[in-house]
This record gives C-alpha cells, sequence and structure tokens, in this order.
C-alpha cells in the first residue's frame, strides 16, 4: 500500500492508520477537526510520487482580520468552524482537506483537471456567500481561492505548487477578493513582474543606502564629512541621544598646514592628512565617531567619557600623529607634522554643538598662544535646566 493509499484511507476514516510511532492528533487541526498543514504537505509528496494527478486549491477568508477585530477572536474561532463544515459539505470527493494555517485551507482534489477544480472551488465559494449567523446578526462572509494543477506539466515539487496555489489566491484578492483564480501563464507573468519589481526595489534601497553613505563620507580621509557631523549634531540637539550622553568632544587642528603645502606640495598635503586621518582612526575606540570637518581640522566625538579619558584620548592621538615622522619644513614646533587638540566635556545637559564650539575655541586660542602640539581641555560649567534650546527640525 503505497503513502497516499493510506493518508487516502485515514482521511476516509478507514481501518489502516498512520504509523503508530505518531499520535494521530499530531495530524489534526485543534480548532476545526480538519486535518493539518504536515497531512496536506505529506498527501502532494506521497501523491507527487505516486504520479497521481489532480488540482489544489487554496481558500482564504476575505477580511478575517477586520471579522476577528469587530467581533473578537471567539466569534472568529466559530467562523473558521463553521467554514471547515461548508467546505466539507462543497467537497465530498476531497482527496485531502486541512487547515493549513490561520484563515486559509487547502484541499487536494485527485483526479482532477483544472477546469473541474474551478467549478468545485466556486462552488465552496458560492456555499460561503450564505448568511451566517455568529453573534447577534447575520452576515455575509467570502471566500478567495486560488487553484493549481498536480500533473507531469507543473513543477516536481510540493513547495513549488504551494507556491503556485498562493500566488493564485493572492491574484483573487488583488482582483477583488470572492472570487476562483487558476494559476495560469497570466498569473505566472504577474507574480514574475511582482518579483521583479520587488528585486529592482531593492536594488534601488542598495544603491540609496551606498549613495546616502558616500554623501557622508569625506572622499581624502574615508572619514564622516561635514555633512555627516552636522546631522549629528542638528539629530542630538536637546534630544538626549543615548550614544552620546556624557560625551566629550576633541577639535583636532593640524599645526602650519598651510606652510606644509606650501613647502611641500598639495599631492604631499593629501598624504598627509592621510596619514593624520589613519593615526586618528587607529586610536579611537569602536563607539568613538570621527569626521574630517573640513581642510586640516578633524573631530573625534567620545561617548560615555569624562574629562580625564578624554584627555588622554586626546593626548594618545596627539603621540601617534607626532610618531608619524612626517617631515615638515614649514613648522615653527617641530620637524615632523604635529596637531593641536581642545577638548571639551561638561555636564549631561550640554550639547554636543556646544561641547564642539569650547573644543574648537580652545585648540584656536592654543595655537594664537603658540601652544601648539600639546592637548588643551576645558569642562563647561554646571548650569540649571536645559543648556540650549533644541534645533529647528
Amino acid at each position: 500500500m503505497t503513502l497516499f493509499e493510506r493518508w487516502r484511507r485515514w482521511l476516509a476514516k478507514g481501518e489502516a492508520q498512520p504509523a503508530a510511532s505518531v499520535l494521530p492528533h499530531s495530524f489534526e487541526d485543534d480548532l476545526t477537526g480538519l486535518v493539518n498543514r504536515r497531512v496536506m504537505h505529506d498527501t502532494l509528496v506521497a501523491a507527487l510520487q505516486d504520479d497521481v494527478p489532480g488540482a489544489v486549491i487554496t481558500f482564504g477568508l476575505d477580511n478575517f482580520k477586520y471579522f476577528n477585530d469587530r467581533h473578537g477572536h471567539r466569534v472568529g474561532d466559530d467562523l473558521l468552524r463553521l467554514v471547515a463544515a461548508r467546505l466539507r459539505e462543497a467537497l465530498p470527493g476531497a482527496g485531502c482537506l486541512a487547515r493549513v494555517g490561520g484563515d486559509q485551507f487547502m484541499t487536494f482534489l485527485p483526479e482532477r483537471d483544472l477546469a473541474g477544480a474551478l467549478r468545485a472551488a466556486q462552488a465552496c465559494i458560492d456555499r460561503m456567500r450564505e448568511p451566517v449567523i455568529l453573534s447577534a446578526s447575520a452576515e455575509i462572509v467570502t471566500l478567495s481561492a486560488g487553484v493549481a494543477t498536480l500533473d507531469a506539466q507543473s513543477a516536481r515539487a510540493v513547495d513549488a505548487v504551494w507556491r503556485a496555489c498562493d500566488a493564485a489566491l493572492h491574484a483573487a484578492k488583488a482582483r477583488g477578493r470572492d472570487r476562483v483564480v487558476a494559476f495560469d501563464d497570466d498569473t505566472r507573468r504577474v507574480v514574475a513582474s511582482r518579483r521583479d519589481l520587488i528585486s529592482t526595489v531593492a536594488e534601488l534601497q542598495q544603491r540609496n543606502r551606498a549613495l546616502r553613505e558616500e554623501a557622508r563620507t569625506d572622499a581624502l580621509t574615508g572619514l564622516r564629512n561635514r555633512l555627516a557631523l552636522d546631522e549629528l549634531l542638528h539629530a542630538v540637539a536637546g534630544d538626549g541621544d543615548r550614544r552620546v550622553q556624557r560625551a566629550a568632544v576633541a577639535f583636532i587642528d593640524v599645526d602650519h598646514f598651510g606652510n606644509f603645502n606650501h613647502a611641500h606640495g598639495d599631492a604631499a598635503g593629501d598624504e598627509a592628512l592621510r596619514a593624520v586621518a589613519h593615526a586618528i582612526r587607529g586610536c579611537a575606540r569602536e563607539a568613538d565617531l570621527v569626521f574630517r570637518k573640513g581642510g586640516e581640522e578633524f573631530v573625534v566625538v567620545l561617548p560615555d567619557a569624562d574629562g580625564h579619558a578624554a584627555q588622554a584620548a586626546a593626548e594618545r592621538i596627539r603621540g601617534a600623529v607626532e610618531s608619524l615622522a612626517l617631515v615638515h619644513a614649514g613648522s615653527s614646533v617641530a620637524g615632523v607634522v604635529t596637531v593641536t587638540i581642545g577638548v571639551a566635556s561638561g555636564p549631561s545637559a550640554a550639547t554636543l554643538r556646544q561641547l564642539l564650539e569650547a573644543a574648537a575655541e580652545r585648540a584656536m586660542a592654543a595655537k594664537v598662544g603658540e601652544q601648539r602640539n600639546r592637548v588643551h581641555a576645558v569642562r563647561l560649567p554646571d548650569a540649571p535646566g536645559p543648556v540650549e534650546a533644541p534645533q529647528p527640525r
């Protein structure tokens, strides 16, 4: 006896039973008493293995979520039981009738061609249109159906037949519900077009993400650029963004960089900036945000760093740049490229914009005072209430 025959005899309440190692209740849907998705899957597998042709129909209740929301899940469960009963009545010759999940049902009709399956599905839909009384009043509930054949011309895989039924069911709902649609060449073209559209949309989204990232990346150094920095300052202003709570900010300026370009040329200047950027990034933690603000100016945002930790981090950066030993013939500070760094920390109420402005002012004041190639720290004073109003969005 083939597996398909065993299923048919069991489903027909014959004497044969499933294997003893599998309990009968594992075949049933507890709510409707129909067999479950597993039985339907195994039935279709057996049919394909035994070359039993037929048709498969997937039914879906129309607007079931609305029905549940309106009447409650208990009444929704009663409706699902009623649908199962009406499908049993309308499909007396079904080889298998199952609830395959949620508000979806599926049946396999052995030896049935496409035309016969369409008639059977339409009979089920007509039967479902008869009023149902589940709460205070009678209502009309409708079904949609998708039909696919199971034969030598169909894909020799259950998943392919299942997908074909689902595609036809979705087409039926898209065309207005309360109808039957067969998986034919037209439906296949619609499915292919939809897949192409989804693929195109995904590709465009990926390109847009890449363009967005490119627009916020400094082409010379690979760091985040001024646009990314401005967006961060704008986004967190007054919002208490967790990424930058208790943050400190380091403002880094390359000493006498105009003189470097004049003495060594613009190409050498670009190489020097790339090397400095690499040194800064190498000293930063994974959580730190590193930007090239513009020209020879860099900014590092250090989340969850107090003044001491930020000053130590800035000193590591300063030392790493000096250790590059990039010859600087136009510097009055040293014979190599160096940086002056202003570091600002403050109370949690202080904004990143305030910290950045304070760090930049501290660095510029140090350069004017001929205190280059050093780290200069400042802490913003505590202040009651917000320090700065949120920036306009």
